[in-house]
């Protein structure tokens, strides 16, 4: 259990130490003292992993000695601090109030965006709250909810990290309208055949709290759309 602990905890001791006693350790050095064995190794790298998911739940308050601790004592079958039938409850609730915090604070980013978005004078607003600008006036009909449209897209978030583009695949997508996120069903139907808009999509109208991979949850939405052409239904 040596070996367990100081792949979790001697790496953040590791600097003040060596600060304190006024030497250089090379990095090399470091790596053979820790990871002499095949079972350091694969010891530091189910640290790393554990490491790494519990960073990744957004938590910041972390108690790391008590993280340590607690790890060894499992690997040991020693008796919990907490009783066992109670500690995912502890872990739910923690989570769940990390996201609630984190969705408070996105949607106070997104109403504060789309406030001073709308004062701008190419922008306009649905009733539902979807925000657009024309870039390109088309002429002609325009789709219903029911129709099967075509169009050429590119999809970023508000940093302007490009999640998806049918430009980049060259080829555009053919779609039913009833089958897409609201932002499309209000958005699209504003356009002619030709057109080219960029849509501003708060999140009730994009994914929502859903984790999309690469559309975090609560991400507002900014596609510009490009309507190739539509097909009306046989009753139209």
């Amino acid at each position: 259990m040596k070996y367990i602990a100081l792949a979790i905890l001697s790496l953040a001791t590791l600097s003040v130490s060596a600060q304190q006693k006024k030497k250089t350790v090379k990095k090399t050095t470091t790596v053979k003292t820790l990871l002499s064995t095949k079972a350091d190794s694969v010891s530091y790298a189910f640290g790393r992993d554990i490491g790494g998911s519990l960073k990744s739940l957004g938590i910041t308050n972390w108690n790391q000695e008590l993280i340590g601790k607690a790890l060894i004592s499992a690997l040991n079958d020693q008796n919990s601090l907490i009783e066992e039938d109670k500690l995912k409850g502890i872990i739910q609730q923690a989570v769940t109030e990390v996201k609630e915090q984190k969705e408070k604070e996105n949607l106070a980013k997104e109403q504060a965006f789309f406030t001073e978005n709308a004062k701008k004078p190419t922008v306009k607003s649905t009733p539902e709250g979807l925000q657009y600008e024309v870039l390109v006036a088309g002429t002609g009909d325009k789709p219903n909810p029911e129709n099967e449209v075509t169009v050429h897209y590119t999809g970023t978030l508000l940093d302007g990290k490009k999640f998806d583009s049918s430009y980049d695949r060259n080829e555009p997508l053919k779609m039913k309208l009833d089958r897409v996120i609201e932002g499309w069903k209000i958005g699209v139907p504003l356009m002619s055949k030709g057109a080219k808009y960029r849509f501003y999509i708060p999140s009730r109208l994009g994914y929502g709290s859903r984790d999309m991979g690469a559309i975090p949850p609560n991400s507002i939405l900014i596609f510009d759309i490009e309507l190739v052409d539509f097909v009306k239904n046989a009753a139209e």
